[in-house]
């Protein structure tokens, strides 16, 4: 019977927070997630840090079995073959990414991260106007007032506000609050938030956001209610907008139908407020490095995600060379997804899929390579969703599936 290693501080790369105070319990190939310093495991990291000691799966071409070395043959000769290749998912750390925009530079293609939809409804904010944005540690330490725009966002960020709120901030003194608007907190995060003065705004988001910029400018709205509440009720939460010390709003875009003008709205609250007092927006998001491959686009072709890359140069269209339009153009589309089982989208071209093993394909690829996964199978950094750390992964048994890297590596020597 294996010995059980107990490893603790161990970085997890699978969420944008990019956590790096968990234990985890390694025996043999089996590896498990324990509780960290809450008490609790957060259901995300305990379900992906989930490894068995069993067979990895293998590579295969057309539906049958075959050696990564034949997988990346067939793979290479499909991209040779291509006129307008995709190379979406793109769930990979920093190296990963790096590898990918090589391919495409080789063999030409559309770059996109699968969670990139809330990125880009940012950047329609951010292009326009520009933004005051907090990192993690500010909101832990200056943070007085946090307006959580949305639904709870602790289903996806499941440590959040344990994050936000540790026992003793270092500058924030006194009553710390948070008001949910247009959402309902759970009760983890109500659990999280013991001790924080709590409320709730049913209101509809735009709409308030954009009242609150007026009252904190000292103007009033002609309208008595604003987006379902009483104006009495904006105008008390503006008050206490104008009185903090440092107030945070912020929202996850991809979970909002107007998460554009979400984002613009809070914009303006927040430029308004830094007027008279200190703000910030803190946007959400972060999913399986999508902020480091952005960043890393941004060093190699000078554009963020949703660039093609043709010949001797790349063209950036947030929408044109979305995933999903991209596709209906493609004749192939390469497949990244290396921290979690995700499927490909439904695609009627060829598709290479370098997926994690535990994928379950809707339809069968043309080539499947499985992948290691980064700060489990293999050593990586990955970025945290304020953009502003880079996070080491390091491994924690030894691999038999080669990494992103590795793997886009023998595509490209075919």
């Amino acid at each position: 019977m294996a010995e059980v290693r107990t490893i603790e501080n161990v970085a997890c790369g699978f969420c944008g927070l990019a956590c790096d105070d968990l234990t985890v319990e390694v025996e043999g190939r089996e590896v498990r997630a324990k509780a960290g310093p809450g008490g609790t495991v957060c259901p995300e990291a305990a379900r992906l840090f989930r490894r068995l000691d069993t067979a990895d799966a293998v590579a295969r071409v057309a539906g049958e079995v075959t050696s990564q070395a034949d997988a990346a043959s067939e793979a290479h000769r499909l991209l040779t073959a291509a006129t307008s290749p995709v190379i979406a998912g793109m769930g990979t750390d920093m190296t990963g990414a790096g590898a990918l925009v090589d391919l495409a530079i080789r063999f030409g293609g559309v770059l996109d991260h699968h969670a990139s939809m809330g990125l880009f409804r940012n950047y329609a904010a951010v292009q326009r106007t520009g933004w005051l944005a907090s990192t993690l540690a500010e909101v832990r330490n200056h943070c007085d007032l946090l307006l959580v725009v949305g639904e709870d966002p602790t289903a996806n960020w499941g440590r959040l506000f344990e994050k936000f709120y540790p026992a003793t901030p270092l500058f924030a003194t006194g009553e710390r609050r948070v008001v949910f608007l247009g959402g309902t907190p759970g009760e983890k995060a109500r659990r999280q938030l013991a001790g924080i003065t709590l409320s709730e705004l049913p209101g509809a988001p735009v709409e308030v956001l954009e009242a609150l910029a007026l009252l904190v400018s000292g103007r009033t709205p002609p309208q008595a209610t604003i987006g379902g509440l009483p104006l009495a009720e904006v105008a008390a939460l503006a008050e206490a907008l104008r009185g903090s010390k440092y107030a945070v709003v912020t929202w996850n875009a991809a979970a909002l139908d107007d998460g554009d003008l979400v984002a613009e709205r809070a914009t303006a609250l927040v430029d308004a407020l830094n007027v008279t007092t200190r703000a910030g927006v803190f946007p959400l998001g972060g999913t399986d490095n999508l902020m480091g491959v952005n960043q890393l686009m941004l060093w190699r072709l000078g554009y963020p995600l949703r660039t093609l890359v043709s010949g001797q140069g790349s063209a950036h269209d947030g929408t044109l060379y979305a995933t999903e339009a991209a596709l209906k153009d493609a004749d192939v589309m390469v497949w990244v997804s290396a921290f979690r089982p995700e499927p490909p989208p439904s695609f009627t071209g060829k598709v290479i899929a370098l997926a994690h093993p535990d994928t379950v394909f809707e339809t069968e690829p043309d080539v499947v390579i499985p992948v290691g996964t980064p700060g489990i199978d293999h050593a990586g950094t990955v970025f945290r969703m304020d953009s502003i750390v880079s996070m080491p992964l390091g491994a924690l048994r030894v691999a038999t599936l080669p990494s992103v890297a590795e793997a886009v590596r023998r595509i490209a020597e075919g």
